[in-house]
């Protein structure tokens, strides 16, 4: 009982941050980020974003991981019986988890990338004017980000909805 209660709260806290820290990004940071000037919102981008990536990279892959853990600790994949309430929301929350994880490692996190490593070319090259491709990223990155956050919500009401059962 004690291994499923930190598993419990591993999870918990890891999806809180993962989930918090996204929120914060996308409604509050990134919104201001873009009434920064160029110079601004490029530093910006340097120097912030490739941490914020890292912090949401350890938080999904914590989550994931003691997820897992607490699913298998719990009995395995028997619980994602669709013939239960509790079955149907623990595999649609699952779903929506991992569909989270994946668009934003295999998506999101590569365009986010993508536009600091514009930046930091930019800077390289002395040039002050941003590549034309930086707006079309920055929207891209904002558009990934905001369907993970979307991805999350879902799986998280799924994971409190089975709470209840």
């Amino acid at each position: 009982m004690l291994v499923t209660w930190i598993l419990a709260w591993a999870h918990i806290v890891s999806a809180i941050g993962w989930l918090g820290g996204g929120i914060v990004f996308g409604f509050v940071v990134a919104p201001a980020l873009s009434k920064l000037s160029p110079a601004s919102s490029g530093e910006f981008l340097v120097k912030v974003v490739p941490g914020v990536v890292r912090f949401f990279q350890i938080f999904a892959g914590l989550t994931v991981l003691f997820g897992a853990l607490l699913l298998f600790n719990m009995g395995g994949l028997g619980l994602l019986n669709p013939s239960t309430f509790y079955g149907v929301d623990l595999s649609v929350g699952v779903a929506f988890a991992l569909a989270a994880f994946v668009e934003s490692e295999f998506l999101a996190v590569p365009i986010q990338l993508k536009a600091v490593r514009l930046v930091r070319e930019m800077v390289a090259s002395g040039k002050h004017e941003p590549p034309a491709e930086l707006p079309k990223t920055l929207k891209m990155a904002t558009v990934t980000s905001v369907l993970t956050l979307i991805l999350l919500l879902i799986a998280s009401v799924c994971m409190v909805g089975a709470g209840f059962y």
